[in-house]
């Protein structure tokens, strides 16, 4: 709707929904935020990355690798903190009438507490690494090698 303006005697009623509308329309577009390791990140050699957090989040079906989840735990474990900090930009974002930006904020805020997670190794709830992966790779990290899926965690909204 165009801006308009309506005199009746000497009263002079001036407005401009856009905004509002543009609001609206906004609200009406489905939005959606993933966060975790998307198949378009690969190893060196062409293998999902998404394949080997699998392993690590669920753990793997023969016991040898231990369940360490680095996306569902963290953004449980973090929820109320990512929901904060959302709610603190939520009102500049809908004066915008920019809802997607809201879950950009969601998605950012969700890779930080999985980012957290892999500093604290999973908020010390992470098995330790076997001695002999330590040997291996030099470090008792878990999880970080050369840190591929660690870089490879995005998220991406929609």
């Amino acid at each position: 709707m165009a801006p308009f303006s309506i005199r009746e005697g000497d009263s002079l009623v001036q407005g401009d929904f856009s905004r509002l509308e543009g609001l609206i329309a906004e609200l009406k577009t489905n939005h959606s935020v993933e966060i975790g390791v998307f198949k378009t990140a690969k190893t060196s050699d062409g293998h999902q990355v998404a394949e080997y957090g699998a392993y690590n989040e669920f753990g793997s079906i023969s016991g040898k690798l231990p369940k360490r989840s680095f996306i569902r735990m963290p953004l449980t474990k973090r929820q109320a903190k990512i929901e904060a900090k959302v709610r603190e930009r939520v009102r500049a974002h809908l004066e915008a009438g920019d809802i997607k930006a809201i879950f950009k904020d969601i998605g950012i805020g969700g890779e930080a507490a999985i980012q957290e997670a892999f500093d604290t190794r999973g908020f010390g709830t992470w098995a330790p690494d076997a001695e002999i992966t330590v040997e291996r790779k030099g470090s008792d990290a878990p999880l970080i090698d050369i840190g591929l899926l660690r870089n490879s965690v995005g998220n991406r909204v929609g």
